[in-house]
């Protein structure tokens, strides 16, 4: 037999179309015999095994491929407003009983500001929070040039007194219409502007401040020509 004998056209290869993929894998006829049958028989194999790949392919052809898309949403962060760890400064039944000469009581209100003194005369007791009870807010001054460095708010919680919030912006702090709502606090500081001396600032940056939510909230800030300079 030569090596024409040996091929096979394709299209010769029949698949039955009522066998499934693994049924014609053994379904195959051969007319050689001997040596010549072994070759014959390997190409027919290969033969058979392309058809059958066509085959199989054609039957999953329908299938169409899909692909899994999955959606994150993106995640929103909410972002709190800050609010002071409560700091007791020891027991009392009302802010009036608070003895704010004693160490042990302003201490811990000049470390936050890093120094400072808290002149008594300049506290003033009003509801700010509007739990109905009286609260004290306290100035801390500097004791020196420096105006005022900050202030805070204390507040008697179950027979103890405690530091509710901080004003952490200096200069000059006031509290303003204490008899609306608990008041404002207004912070007025100086802003250098190149060539100022060094005693007298050409502006001035005042910050409104309001109680809201246990915390001291900025609702206004403005910066203005100083009227002590021409």
């Amino acid at each position: 037999m030569g090596l024409g004998d040996l091929i096979v056209a394709p299209e010769a290869v029949s698949v039955d179309p009522r066998l499934s993929c693994d049924e014609h894998s053994g379904v195959f006829a051969v007319g050689t015999k001997g040596p010549d049958m072994r070759r014959s028989l390997s190409l027919f194999v290969v033969l058979v095994v392309a058809a059958l790949l066509v085959a199989c392919n054609g039957e999953d052809g329908d299938a169409t491929p899909t692909s899994t898309q999955t959606l994150v949403s993106p995640s929103t962060t909410a972002t709190a407003t800050a609010t002071v760890t409560p700091t007791t400064l020891g027991a009392a039944e009302s802010v009036e009983d608070i003895d704010f000469t004693d160490p042990a009581v302003i201490g811990p209100l000049i470390d936050h500001f890093g120094g400072g003194e808290i002149e008594p005369e300049r506290i003033q007791y009003l509801d700010v929070t509007g739990d109905g009870e009286d609260d004290a807010f306290v100035i801390v001054a500097s004791g020196g040039t420096a105006g005022d460095v900050g202030a805070a708010l204390v507040t008697v919680e179950d027979g103890a007194a405690t530091v509710a919030g901080y004003v952490e912006t200096g200069g000059l702090v006031e509290l303003r219409f204490p008899e609306v709502g608990g008041g404002l606090v207004v912070t007025t500081e100086g802003v250098w502007e190149p060539g100022d001396a060094e005693c007298c600032p050409s502006k001035l940056r005042e910050s409104t401040y309001e109680w809201v939510d246990g915390a001291f909230v900025l609702r206004d800030e403005q910066v203005g020509d100083s009227p002590d300079v021409d």
